[in-house]
């Protein structure tokens, strides 16, 4: 049996011409055991398909520009997209949530929690105002929390992150719900929402 040192690409049962030359020079991590018995054509049979140092370099010659467009294309996009859309501050929606932190009036109104509430068809049938706002908006947290799948007999030791999380009402009533195991960790972009959800927690 003969052992050559050649380039691997593709692993297919195929054959090579016995005249093929395959210079030693070649170092591969690859070795490919050829049959001394011909078949037709003069052709030895092969485990593996086997390409020429020049057939690799004239396809990655013939792809080098689609392959550079998609470097810059993907470097352009990570760029773009790995910016601050904003600074915080003056015209942002982040000094009104600072602002109304600061004045009480959305904690007065909405109470710890700035989202919609959640009502079922007989709520809704009955007249949605007959039910208190306050307790609509933990409804609406467990109404979610059971669309995902999410219970503290599954979950206890579970890691939650609440985004956007305003003074923590969510937050803390999930690390209440899921028990003493979890990890519950709010993040929002106002100083003074943070300061609230810390008095508050």
């Amino acid at each position: 049996m003969k052992w050559s040192p050649i380039s691997i690409v593709l692993c297919l049962h195929t054959s090579v011409p016995s005249s093929a030359f395959i210079p030693s020079s070649i170092s591969s991590a690859f070795q490919v055991r050829q049959n001394k018995a011909p078949t037709n054509a003069g052709r030895t049979d092969t485990n593996l398909s086997m390409v020429s140092p020049g057939s690799i370099y004239r396809t990655a010659k013939a792809a080098a520009p689609a392959i550079a467009t998609a470097v810059v294309a993907g470097a352009g996009l990570v760029k773009l997209l790995d910016r601050p859309s904003r600074t915080y501050g003056d015209g942002t929606v982040a000094k009104e949530y600072d602002e109304w932190t600061q004045d009480g009036i959305l904690e007065y109104y909405w109470g710890e929690h700035i989202h919609l509430g959640y009502y079922n068809e007989e709520e809704m049938a009955a007249g949605y105002k007959k039910k208190n706002f306050i307790q609509a908006k933990y409804d609406f947290i467990d109404e979610m929390a059971s669309l995902g799948g999410i219970s503290a007999e599954t979950d206890g030791n579970a890691k939650v992150l609440d985004v956007g999380c305003g003074v923590g009402g969510t937050s803390r009533f999930l690390a209440k719900k899921l028990g003493p195991n979890a990890q519950v960790t709010g993040i929002t972009l106002s100083p003074n929402q943070v300061k609230r959800a810390t008095e508050l927690a």
